[in-house]
């Protein structure tokens, strides 16, 4: 595990972008679930996928979102921690949840932190109803596991393009605490949703005016070259974020950043993503 480690007052924080999949989760999902190690380099349109497919991005790409998920937050947690710490009730969006594996990660990172945290409220969205399934059985499997109360809405939807961003507004009412989208956003690049407009800045315009105050978005995707919108998608998401005004917090250095998730499957398995923390600006 990578460790950085520097002093803030009383504070000890510990950075890090190394992790092993918890043995319990392990077991669920490549055990109980039956999911399969099966990496690819092609662009991820889940959407699309049937059950078979599910599977194999579960065992292969659910880990590495858990991974992500869970370096991201903590150490954006630890950072800004009297904001977070004491805190006994949070509310997340995520928004192309697929099978949930940043939404366990951010659990296992804010649980370890908040020891105050009663109840968590999670709303997501995502098109492929296996993948919402799944999502579903994990989350239970989860709440055998920890202390906190958890309470959960799942919404079925399908963003055909960036009218249909439109409905979330009558689906969604309330503010969050937590928005968030992991790796969702190339594939309405990639299927050409948002035709040539930039899908980076319609999903941060969508969804900035649902943030609570204080609240956070996370927006974290892959770094590949997009052969549609004939773009690296880090430099789309920077040029659509600088469009709308937003407060970035915290980001990757670099181009991207590497993290690494280790479990049963494959030891040291490697992803790479480009992240941005967006916060909003004003205070009490």
């Amino acid at each position: 595990m990578f460790v950085r480690e520097s002093a803030r007052g009383n504070i000890r924080r510990f950075m890090v972008d190394s992790v092993s999949l918890p043995l319990w989760l392990d077991d669920y999902i490549f055990n109980q679930l039956k999911a399969n190690y099966c990496p690819s380099n092609s662009d991820m349109t889940v959407i699309d996928w049937d059950k078979s497919n599910v599977l194999n991005y579960l065992g292969t790409y659910f880990p590495r979102s858990y991974a992500e998920s869970y370096c991201i937050f903590r150490n954006f947690f630890i950072k800004d921690l009297l904001s977070w710490i004491f805190r006994d009730k949070i509310s997340i969006f995520d928004f192309g949840c697929g099978t949930g594996g940043e939404i366990i990660g951010l659990l296992m990172a804010i649980g370890e932190l908040s020891p105050n945290l009663k109840l968590v409220e999670i709303t997501v969205l995502d098109g492929n109803h296996a993948a919402l399934r799944i999502f579903e059985n994990v989350i239970k499997e989860y709440l055998t596991h920890t202390k906190i109360s958890i309470t959960y809405k799942v919404i079925p939807q399908v963003i055909e393009d960036f009218y249909d961003l439109s409905i979330l507004d009558a689906v969604v009412t309330q503010k969050f605490d937590i928005i968030m989208s992991f790796k969702s956003i190339c594939e309405f690049v990639t299927k050409e949703r948002f035709e040539q407009q930039n899908a980076y800045e319609h999903i941060a315009k969508t969804f900035l005016p649902k943030l609570e105050n204080l609240g956070i978005m996370v927006l974290a995707d892959v770094t590949t070259y997009n052969s549609v919108s004939q773009e690296w998608l880090p430099t789309m998401m920077d040029k659509g974020l600088s469009k709308t005004g937003c407060n970035i917090v915290m980001k990757n250095a670099g181009y991207n950043q590497r993290f690494i998730i280790s479990h049963s499957r494959h030891k040291k398995d490697e992803s790479k993503v480009a992240w941005r923390i967006i916060q909003t600006r004003w205070r009490n």
